[in-house]
């Protein structure tokens, strides 16, 4: 079975959020009295840490590399290039929103799954 974009995406968000929550999951557990794998949760943060720094250095370089050209070609064509900074962040937002509803929707229709089906 191959994973799809959409997949891969909501996948990626899913272990993204539970790896970062993950040294508040430890503490819970070890306010329990229970056991914990202090260097397995280091690791796991630490890899989604990497990711978020990573996915943001990216994106700086990108915007450094990509940005006077932009400009220069919507300057060019006469129009205003403030308007074209607002259109740009408003993309970045949308994308963002979108990745995230699409994560919320599936987890709830998992639980609801979950509360609806019997186990044996």
């Amino acid at each position: 079975m191959t994973t799809g974009v959409p997949g891969t995406g909501i996948g990626s968000l899913f272990y993204f959020i539970a790896a970062l929550l993950l040294p508040l999951r430890g503490l819970a557990r070890r306010m329990k009295r229970l056991s914990v794998k202090w260097r397995s949760i280091a690791g796991q943060s630490a890899l989604a840490l990497g990711m978020l720094i990573g996915i943001l250095v990216t994106g700086w370089f990108i915007g450094l590399v990509l940005g006077p050209l932009i400009r220069t070609a919507a300057a060019a064509a006469g129009s205003k290039v403030s308007a074209l900074g607002r259109y740009e962040s408003m993309v970045r937002w949308a994308a963002l929103a979108a990745g995230y509803s699409t994560l919320a929707a599936v987890l709830l229709a998992v639980q609801i799954a979950r509360l609806v089906t019997k186990r044996k």
